[in-house]
Parts: C-alpha cells; sequence; structure tokens
C-alpha cells in the first residue's frame, strides 16, 4: 500500500525524500514501511534530493522568477538538506537575481502604466520584496522598469 501511494504521488510531480515521508505519514504509512520504500526508491532514483533540487530552482527561477533566498527557503521547507540546497542554488548569482527582477518588474510596470509614477514605482518595488528580491535590487529594477515604459 505504502508503495502504490508513493508511485501515485510521484507520477504527479517530483518530491524530496523528506517530503515524500512526510505525505505517506499524512496518508496513514507506517514508519517502517516508509523508510524501506523510500530506501528502495533511492536504489533504483525515484527519488533524488540533488536533481529535485536542482529541477525545483530551475523551474521555479524561470518560471515565477524568484530570488536565491527565496528559493533557499523553498527547499529547506521541502527537507533537502543545505549543502545540496547552496549547489542547486549556485547558479543563481546576482546577474541571473539581477534580470529575473528587472523582468519581473517590466511585467509589473506594464499593469500599473496608469497610476501616479511614485505610486507605481512603490507598487512594483514592494511586490519584488515580497517575492524576496533585496532592497536595492528592488527599487532600481522598479525604477529602470518604469523609466524603459515612459520611453517613446
Amino acid at each position: 500500500m505504502t508503495r502504490e501511494i508513493a508511485l501515485r504521488a510521484l507520477d504527479r510531480r517530483a518530491y524530496g525524500r523528506v517530503e515524500l515521508a512526510q505525505y505517506l505519514a499524512r496518508k496513514g504509512a507506517e514508519h517502517d514501511p516508509i523508510e524501506q520504500v523510500l530506501r528502495r526508491f533511492e536504489e533504483v532514483g525515484l527519488i533524488n534530493d540533488t536533481a529535485f533540487a536542482q529541477q525545483w530552482v530551475d523551474t521555479r527561477q524561470r518560471g515565477r522568477l524568484l530570488p536565491r533566498r527565496a528559493l533557499t527557503v523553498e527547499l529547506r521547507r521541502k527537507g533537502i538538506d543545505e549543502e545540496t540546497i547552496a549547489e542547486a542554488v549556485a547558479p543563481v548569482d546576482h546577474e541571473v537575481e539581477a534580470d529575473s527582477a528587472l523582468e519581473f518588474a517590466r511585467r509589473k510596470a506594464r499593469s500599473a502604466a496608469g497610476l501616479d509614477r511614485e505610486v507605481a514605482l512603490r507598487r512594483i518595488a514592494g511586490a519584488l520584496g515580497r517575492r524576496g528580491f533585496s532592497g536595492e535590487l528592488a527599487w532600481s529594477s522598479a525604477r529602470q522598469a518604469l523609466e524603459e515604459l515612459a520611453e517613446p
């Protein structure tokens, strides 16, 4: 039963080891069968925390334009160890974060086009800050996006 539940969960999406163990426990599986299933799944490559973390960072950074800090927090919540997290977020350097912040700011600037410039600036910078970007990067990206939008 535990094996089938785990396979159905993995059929829907990838899981890290700890997250899958928590899922199985919530479904009522006992500790020993969970450990047996997880150990076997690791042996055959169905779960791999390193691959999961790298995939998570790639899709979340590219799709949601999340900064390194937010990605780190998400992976910690999923039970990924610090060393694996550090390896996975390493490609998200300052330049990648700056590009992501600017792209997100551009999206927000288009939707805030009718607002007063200062109001739009605060809203865009606030949205970037809530996403996890540093204050300095949030404000500079918001300013640049609004300047680009104002150019003829």
